[in-house]
């Protein structure tokens, strides 16, 4: 650990006690599921603790993997049986059966350098709308494959 970086493990439980009593917390995701909204080592997330506040369709939370893992991943849908299907920005494979207890918050802003978003905002709403939709999201990873390879080849006999 070196330029104020630590492992989640290790502090998790500083981050769940300032949720629990109402506070907030500032992450630096690292990871790539998220793109494009968020960015390793350019963005910063807000996570508060989900209280009175339910969690819904679309937000983005944090959340603990039966392995351990701490994934920040959007909902994508709430079973009958309460359970939620999870998935990044930046994939296609669907994670099943994450349990309300497994949820440790919700990200409630977004810093993107001097600029923040606002998940209540119609802006942001939009581009939920328009990225969720799955089978757009297959087209635009498929385009961007295509084109790296490409660019590879074009780069590589230079």
């Amino acid at each position: 650990m070196n330029n104020g970086e630590f492992y989640l493990s290790d502090a998790i439980g500083v981050i769940e006690e300032v949720l629990e009593s109402g506070g907030e917390f500032l992450l630096s995701p690292k990871g790539t599921s998220m793109l494009p909204l968020i960015v390793q080592g350019e963005d910063r997330v807000v996570l508060k603790k989900y209280g009175s506040v339910s969690p819904k369709k679309y937000d983005i939370a944090f959340y603990r993997r039966a392995n351990g893992a701490f994934v920040l991943h959007r909902i994508l849908k709430i079973k009958k049986d309460g359970t939620f299907v999870m998935c990044g920005d930046n994939q296609t494979q669907l994670e099943y059966g994450i349990l309300p207890e497994q949820l440790i918050g919700y990200v409630s802003l977004i810093h993107k350098g001097e600029r923040t978003i606002d998940p209540t905002s119609l802006r942001y709403r939009c581009y939920v709308c328009i990225w969720c939709f799955l089978p757009y999201r297959h087209c635009v990873r498929f385009i961007q494959r295509v084109f790296r390879r490409i660019k590879r080849k074009l780069f590589h006999r230079l």
